[in-house]
């Protein structure tokens, strides 16, 4: 009898070990309550505050192109005067010849008369006459196709010897002038340059009408 107690004894633990669910063997323990941890995760809302102090906002910026320089547009008038100086560079280099008006040889009067009279544009013959009834300018206001006036042989005063026409203004009362002079005939001068023709500058005038 004791053999079978040992023996159903000994079947009880072996079972109870392996289920770990038999009361025989715990200990009359009050066993702690498990304590479930809760990990809550908590979002912190930040809320704009009114404050006293204005926040700074992002502006943008229009990007604007800067405009364009405006084209300067040219006159009759100033489309005469290029046509005009680019006709009487082609008679470079024609010799002098005292009352000369034509390609065979020009003074400095009979040179303007010609050049002028290709446009239809009438001059007077002699170079005083021309200062006279031109427009009288001054040297701020002179472009290509005026005329710059000067003392013949004998420097000072206002009587006119000499006239030429402006090729180009250069600015601050520098420009080139084209003539016929008695020594290179046709050529082209750069003014102020040289001690001859400053000290006899009389004027300016212009004879190309306005259109």
């Amino acid at each position: 009898m004791r053999t079978k107690v040992a023996a159903y004894l000994l079947a009880a633990a072996i079972l109870c070990a392996a289920t770990s669910s038999c009361s025989i063997f715990r200990k009359n323990t009050a066993s702690a309550p498990a304590t479930t941890v809760r990990t809550t995760r908590t979002t912190t809302a930040i809320k704009n505050k009114k404050t006293d102090k204005t926040l700074p906002e992002t502006v943008k910026v229009k990007r604007t192109e800067k405009p364009a320089s405006p084209v300067h547009q040219k006159s009759e008038a100033e489309i005469l005067a290029d046509s005009l100086v680019a006709y009487s560079k082609s008679y470079l280099g024609v010799k002098y010849k005292y009352a000369g008006s034509s390609p065979s040889g020009f003074d400095c009067s009979g040179f303007v008369v010609f050049v002028y009279s290709h446009f239809g544009i009438f001059v007077p013959r002699t170079s005083s006459s021309q200062y006279m009834s031109s427009e009288h300018i001054g040297v701020s206001d002179i472009r290509p196709g005026d005329l710059a006036f000067f003392n013949g042989r004998h420097a000072g005063g206002k009587d006119v010897g000499h006239v030429a026409i402006i090729t180009e203004v250069l600015g601050d009362g520098k420009y080139r002038m084209i003539h016929s002079t008695i020594q290179k005939g046709v050529m082209i001068d750069n003014f102020p340059e040289g001690s001859y023709y400053p000290p006899r500058l009389v004027g300016y005038g212009r004879v190309i009408p306005e259109k």
